[in-house]
């Protein structure tokens, strides 16, 4: 009997491991933990909701004749950086069997901080996006969790692509994102030091033919021509 019974229980252990990894395989497959998800449709449908709730609820109101004092909407900075993560899964039966590695914990902002600090040691906002070989520019830019960056668009269409989140370059599973703004900042400074160089390029350009017109070449044939280009000028005149 106590054989049977020590084997039975060995067979529901295995029959629970294996039930146990069929759901996380189930749950990894999902595309509902992606970092760049359009949850645009789920927030039109809680807003539908919302408003048929604040019909039901209406309520007459009286109107006083003051006038109420209408605040200006807040403008957003549009170079805050933000996490794109939403909260982390709840852990499956295979994480809490030991069996994978729970998900990990989102990343404070110091950790934050020495990871930009990595990315901006490699140059990586400086080179073109390892996805589609583009300038960043002034396009949405996504820092992960490994240091490397990509366009938010192109990280979005591999993760839709892969069905999974592993890095384009390292390969690593459940990164964290981040929005930056470091691609579009030095588009931005790229952009003024060529008007500027243009400027001033236009600026000495005008100011050499006002020189040329007043001052007297050295060389002998163009001082002959100079001074004979002025005395034609003066019989013009």
């Amino acid at each position: 009997m106590l054989k049977k019974k020590g084997h039975s229980s060995k067979k529901d252990n295995l029959a629970v491991t294996a039930v146990a990894l069929q759901d996380h395989i189930l749950h990894d497959l999902q595309l509902q933990n992606l970092s760049v998800a359009d949850y645009s449709k789920t927030k039109v449908q809680k807003k539908e909701n919302r408003s048929k709730s604040l019909k039901k609820d209406a309520k007459a109101t009286i109107d006083t004749g003051l006038k109420k004092s209408t605040q200006s909407p807040r403008v957003e900075d549009p170079e805050k950086e933000y996490v794109l993560d939403p909260k982390p899964p709840p852990l499956t039966l295979a994480q809490k069997l030991g069996l994978f590695e729970p998900p990990p914990l989102p990343l404070s902002s110091e950790e934050w901080e020495k990871v930009k600090q990595r990315s901006i040691l490699q140059g990586d906002s400086v080179q073109p996006c390892p996805i589609c070989k583009e300038e960043f520019e002034l396009h949405p830019q996504v820092l992960l969790s490994c240091s490397h960056v990509f366009h938010r668009a192109c990280l979005q269409a591999f993760e839709k692509f892969t069905n999974k989140k592993t890095c384009p370059l390292c390969r690593k599973n459940q990164y964290q994102t981040r929005v930056i703004h470091d691609g579009a900042r030095l588009f931005k400074l790229k952009c003024a030091t060529r008007i500027q160089a243009y400027w001033r390029g236009y600026i000495v350009r005008k100011w050499y033919r006002n020189l040329r017109k007043t001052v007297p070449p050295t060389d002998a044939k163009l001082r002959k021509k100079f001074f004979e280009e002025k005395i034609e000028e003066r019989k013009q005149v």
